[in-house]
């Protein structure tokens, strides 16, 4: 167990994946959920600030004539009821300004507790915060009140206990750092890789917080000049991160990311290679059992093939897309199983699910599931027999659906990015196929479409070799799954991730 005579820890976000709830997008959700967990169990005195938005994210159905249509994501009766009611607070600014009124909730696991706000007014800014990821319409206000209820809390928190750490998740909270008293020990976490997906400073709040902010571009930037260490959450994104951001290089450091495996590690033990093999059946049987009573159709005995994640471009779906669409009799020796969920701004992104309802409609070897989560990659990532992962490479940040499949036993054949990097000995517990780029390419470029040719053939090529094994040396394929179960379980425990966060804890 931890020392807990250190104070401590906070971490702030804007997402979660706790059991039950739709406060969560994806991989960052879930990251910061399995941090809690395991924070909990292991005795960390470990505290958690986000919000809480009474509408979720997002979900997805199949209607009728196979349309894919946005639907609610619900939180879960059972976790509701999990919220404990903790007082309503108001946040002003320095000058007396009304920020946010906030309702605040206690959800706690062991030693680990979390403090979701909801937003009640201004009437304005609690529609932004009624679902997550839908204020593009005023990012700046969304994030100032993140920002300033944040804040509050931490201020709050710290007047009767010390604080060791406080841990700001990406750049949406950028201003935190900024509104606390500079003797606070404040880092900073990237989750974001290249220059992609950096929010445009918000200059406004200047103004609205009264505070000084650097002369930059980017939220990124602002955390990054303002805190005391920055953390990229892999190797291959840490170099990536320092030549986009090369100022801030001497701050940096990586802790690549991992998983609670009480939450998804489904083979109980140290298990010898029999018993592995009974675990490894008996999921299977259980996840076609899934498959036949959601779609009516019959695995039998094709080697199951997995992609479940966001669906968005830089993970590269239209590799699905293509391996279907081609002329081969590959597709027709493997079923394919597809899930994820795009943003409902992202146009791209929802044609390409549509065209996946079309297929699982068309095809007897092929299942979408349209809401994808926690409970389906439970199964998903338990049952399958190859995980396909297939971002564009220094795009990924790190990924960790490879690690859940891994200490079940379910090999990947991976893109060169992310965390795969320092998990995956190709052709011993999984395989890679493609090039690793050494620089951010724009994936909307004509060289993108040549990697992207590149990289699909040598896909293709991997993926024959490894159904190929399935099909012809099935004591091969155990061998390398059984070489991924013992090697991921644990390189990707969480117990690490936080041992790495939170040192002095761990200090005799």
């Amino acid at each position: 167990m931890a020392n807990t005579d250190k104070g401590i820890i906070i971490s702030v976000a804007m997402e979660v994946a706790f059991e039950g709830s739709a406060n969560y997008a994806g991989g960052l959700g879930v990251l910061e959920a399995d941090k809690f967990y395991g924070a909990g169990k292991i005795g960390l005195p470990y505290m958690l600030i986000v919000p809480f938005y009474s509408n979720g994210y997002v979900d997805w159905d199949i209607a009728n004539k196979a349309r894919h249509v946005e639907v609610r994501h619900r939180h879960t009766l059972a976790f509701l009821s999990k919220l404990r009611y903790i007082e309503s607070m108001d946040v002003r600014s320095r000058k007396g300004k009304l920020i946010a009124e906030v309702d605040l909730y206690e959800y706690s696991f062991g030693s680990a507790k979390a403090v979701l706000y909801r937003v009640k007014r201004p009437l304005y800014t609690a529609r932004l915060f009624r679902y997550l990821y839908r204020h593009h319409s005023d990012e700046c206000t969304y994030y100032i009140t993140a920002a300033a209820v944040s804040s509050r809390i931490i201020e709050k928190i710290s007047q009767t206990t010390p604080v060791s750490y406080i841990d700001i998740q990406e750049a949406h909270l950028a201003l935190v750092p900024y509104l606390l008293p500079d003797n606070m020990n404040i880092r900073f976490v990237t989750h974001t890789p290249g220059p992609w997906g950096h929010p445009k400073l918000c200059r406004e709040a200047e103004e609205v917080l009264d505070i000084s902010l650097p002369n930059v571009k980017t939220m990124t930037e602002a955390a990054m000049e303002k805190v005391s260490q920055v953390f990229t959450v892999s190797r291959k994104h840490l170099e990536v991160t320092k030549s986009t951001f090369p100022r801030y290089a001497s701050k940096m450091s990586y802790i690549t990311n991992g998983i609670y495996l009480d939450r998804w590690q489904r083979i109980e033990g140290n298990v010898d290679l029999n018993r592995f093999v009974e675990y490894r059946n008996n999921l299977r049987r259980e996840f076609i059992s899934l498959i036949n009573v959601l779609s009516g159709k019959n695995v039998g005995n094709r080697m199951i093939l997995a992609w479940t994640r966001r669906i968005t471009k830089y993970k590269r779906p239209y590799f699905i897309e293509w391996l279907i669409e081609e002329n081969s009799d590959l597709k027709d020796r493997v079923f394919i199983v597809v899930s994820g969920k795009p943003h409902p701004s992202d146009e791209w992104g929802k044609e390409i699910a549509t065209t996946f309802v079309k297929f699982s409609k068309a095809l007897s070897n092929f299942f979408f599931y349209p809401s994808y989560g926690i409970e389906f990659a439970y199964y998903s990532l338990s049952g399958s027999d190859l995980l396909l992962f297939t971002p564009f490479s220094c795009w990924e940040a790190s990924g960790t659906s490879m690690m859940k499949a891994g200490v079940n036993g379910i090999p990947t054949l991976s893109s060169r990015d992310g965390a795969s990097l320092e998990l995956i000995e190709d052709n011993s517990n999984g395989w890679f196929f493609g090039e690793e780029l050494d620089k951010i390419i724009d994936i909307n470029s004509d060289e993108a479409a040549k990697i992207d040719e590149k990289d699909y053939n040598d896909f293709i090529k991997r993926l024959t070799y490894i159904v190929d094994l399935y099909e012809e040396d099935r004591d091969r394929y155990i061998e390398i799954a059984y070489n991924a179960y013992k090697t991921f379980t644990p390189m990707v425990d969480i117990k690490r991730v936080l041992k790495q966060y939170y040192p002095i804890y761990f200090s005799s």
